[in-house]
Order: C-alpha cells, then sequence, then structure tokens
C-alpha cells in the first residue's frame, strides 16, 4: 500500500522532464552551472570510475539521475538521463512532444546548436535516455521532414 501510494505520488508530483538544453559541447564548469539553476538536482561524487569521467546528479527523490560523460578535454561529449520505470511513459510522451521519432525506441530532436539523437533503452528496474550528437547512419534513414508536411 505504502509503495503505491509513493509511486502514484511521483507520477504527480515529480516532473518527467529532462534537460531542457542540449549539454553536449558544454564545459564541466558550464554543465555544473547550469544544473546549480535546477534545484531539484544535486551533484552526487559519492561514486567514482576509473573509466569514465563524468558528472552525476541525482534529484532529491532520487528517482532520476543524469550522468554528463567527459572527454579528457573537459568538454560534454553525451549524457545518460535515468528513471524508475513507473516514469516511462510519460518520458516517451515528453519525448515523442518535443522531438521526431525515428524508431520505437530512438527520437532526434534539432536545436539551433545541432541536431541530437535520444535513444530509450528498458532494462528491468530502471529506464535510460541517452543523448548523443547524431550519428551520420541516422541522417540517412530518416524521412525528409518537407515531404512529410506536404
Amino acid at each position: 500500500m505504502v509503495r503505491a501510494f509513493i509511486i502514484v505520488f511521483l507520477f504527480l508530483v515529480v516532473p518527467a522532464e529532462g534537460p531542457a538544453q542540449e549539454y553536449i559541447g558544454l564545459t564541466a564548469d558550464e554543465v555544473r552551472e547550469m544544473m546549480r539553476q535546477r534545484k531539484d538536482f544535486h551533484l552526487d561524487e559519492t561514486t567514482v570510475n576509473k573509466v569514465y569521467r563524468y558528472l552525476k546528479y541525482v534529484d532529491d527523490l532520487e528517482t532520476r539521475t543524469i550522468l554528463f560523460f567527459l572527454s579528457d578535454e573537459d568538454v560534454c561529449t553525451f549524457y545518460k538521463e535515468i528513471y524508475e520505470n513507473s516514469m516511462l511513459k510519460r518520458v516517451q510522451e515528453r519525448l515523442d512532444s518535443t522531438c521526431r521519432r525515428v524508431a520505437d525506441t530512438l527520437w532526434v530532436k534539432e536545436t539551433a546548436e545541432g541536431k541530437y539523437e535520444k535513444e530509450l533503452k528498458r532494462q528491468s528496474w530502471f529506464f535510460s535516455v541517452t543523448t548523443r550528437p547524431l550519428r551520420e547512419e541516422l541522417t540517412t534513414r530518416m524521412p525528409d521532414r518537407k515531404k512529410e508536411e506536404k
């Protein structure tokens, strides 16, 4: 009963929105500054990974995590948003409304900064959305938007 209440509470109160800005290309300091403006997330420095350089942010309810992966030059090359499975439908709806779906679990977002792919991967207890620069091979598979509008 308590778990059901928590899930309903999270569904109603916690927004399923990911970053409104694409962080790719920003320096680690710029990412930190942008994330300071998001009062619902805090920097989590409790884990260390010897393979990847990243910044890890967790929301206050610990239902969402964002990992910003950094190059050797301290520039964000891609990021991964991790959610509890209870948020899947809302995140898919957000992706459908802000991006163009090109496959069952793949969306493309075009901004003034560039073109990005957002890939959703489901796991047993959580799912993730990884955002990275659009790969060339995807641009050839994408339908032409001008033809779609006619």
